[in-house]
């Protein structure tokens, strides 16, 4: 008597899905190494350098993507789409206070405080002196 056993119609979803969240992740962490060594750890806010993983966030070095990986998913893993900064001052791009001018990071940026900051609430300068690489 020969036994049947059911042929596999492919992967599981849930192997599939796995499988493009760690192609995805790897695709980004690569990205963020490639941004830390363009921006050489500095951040683009405020000129402070950075150091991943540090307590104090005016050290802090994150990531800041130009367009949010929610508007456009083909940029998150584009490391034109990503600049470095201080927790610091990620949290005040994000929070709407400082306005970021421009989207790709081979081309100049341009940081300003929103129109309704006023001096007095203003925690730091936005003095970055963005130096274009020759290419």
């Amino acid at each position: 008597m020969a036994h049947f056993f059911p042929q596999p119609k492919g992967a599981p979803k849930v192997i599939a899905r796995y499988r493009k969240r760690v192609t995805e992740q790897s695709a980004l962490k690569a990205a963020y190494a490639d941004v830390d060594a363009r921006d050489a750890g500095y951040c683009y806010v405020t000129g402070r350098y950075t150091v991943a993983g540090h307590v104090d966030p005016r050290m802090r070095r994150e990531h800041h993507h130009l367009v949010k990986r929610s508007q456009d998913s083909t940029k998150v893993s584009d490391p034109n789409n990503i600049i470095t900064v201080c927790a610091e001052a990620h949290r005040l791009i994000e929070a709407g206070w400082i306005v970021v001018e421009g989207t790709d990071a081979r081309r100049p940026l341009f940081f300003h405080y929103a129109e309704f900051v006023e001096a007095k609430d203003k925690p730091f300068p936005i003095t970055a002196r963005r130096m274009r690489r020759a290419e």
